[in-house]
């Protein structure tokens, strides 16, 4: 696996083996085999009838509907639902990539990369650490076999690089948050459609913060953004990117929420190696900082 935080891109050394299943899954006791087996037995039950032709995309959604039923969170099963959620992540993301601003069903496309990325955050949670060192490029090579399968697109080298450089990010801080000693939980898809990853709560102080983890770029241009339509001024903006954190309100009234925007960049944080920060300090000094400034009690 390339080094999470060096990225490069992506050639997947299983994909030239995924051609003839038979063999690959006969040769092949690992989880991926088995997460394999579990998408594909789900998505031949989510046939339609005889006489009834049916869309992949729709069979997929029934397969993991029928996955999740199962109320099984292991593993294997985590990284099958994430399988299976990869053909309508892979149409989100193309919609979006294609139009940008708004569109027909873009919160419906909105939650489908949301699912996605929640159950592949959720899968990397799940995996001991030896198995995180190999978890990007097999899952890589795992949705090309199962979309071509389908007979569907499949992520682009640049796309899925894209997803999952953000979201080492993501399990990065919250790992290390876990690991500092604060309580941690990644939030629910509404929250997370309100620009919260997860919530942060120092256990002595019991205050908490709502974190939306950026990357270096993305930090960037959102400040830039809010300073263009007034929300910070030019001094505000740039304290923010000095601190590398800055606190918004997201919403209105009743639906206002509170949000810290965190940039976890590997130029300050130190590298991120198997979603995991190799210096936990610079991290746990910008988290102080970020509760002592942002923190409320909920």
């Amino acid at each position: 696996m390339q080094r999470v935080g060096t990225w490069k891109r992506f050639r997947p050394k299983l994909r030239g083996q995924l051609s003839d299943a038979t063999v690959y899954e006969s040769q092949d006791d690992s989880i991926y085999a088995a997460a394999r087996r579990l998408a594909l037995e789900a998505v031949g039950q989510a046939k339609s009838g005889r006489y009834k032709p049916d869309s992949a995309l729709k069979r997929c959604a029934r397969a993991v509907a029928r996955l999740r039923d199962r109320h099984v969170e292991d593993s294997e099963h985590l990284l099958a639902l994430l399988i299976l959620q990869a053909p309508g992540a892979v149409r989100a993301q193309r919609e979006m990539d294609r139009h940008r601003g708004g569109y027909k069903n873009r919160q419906a496309r909105l939650f489908e990369l949301i699912d996605f990325n929640d159950t592949f955050v959720d899968t990397v949670l799940s995996l001991s650490e030896t198995e995180r060192t190999t978890f990007t490029d097999r899952l890589k090579a795992e949705i090309d076999y199962f979309c071509n399968y389908m007979h569907v697109p499949t992520l682009s080298d640049k796309q899925y690089e894209a997803i999952a450089h953000g979201l080492s990010r993501e399990i990065a801080l919250f790992i290390e948050a876990k690991r500092l000693g604060y309580q941690a939980r990644m939030t629910s898809r509404s929250q997370d459609a309100m620009g919260i990853d997860m919530i942060i709560t120092d256990p002595a102080t019991k205050k908490s913060i709502g974190i939306d983890v950026k990357t270096h770029s993305a930090f960037h241009w959102r400040m830039v953004d809010l300073q263009r339509r007034n929300r910070l001024s030019e001094e505000e903006r740039l304290q923010c990117e000095l601190a590398g954190f800055c606190g918004i309100t997201n919403g209105k009234g009743d639906r206002a929420v509170n949000t810290v925007l965190f940039r976890v960049a590997t130029d300050r944080l130190g590298p991120i190696h198997h979603y995991r920060f190799v210096d936990s300090d610079p991290v746990a000094q910008l988290l102080r900082q970020a509760l002592k400034y942002h923190g409320t009690y909920l």
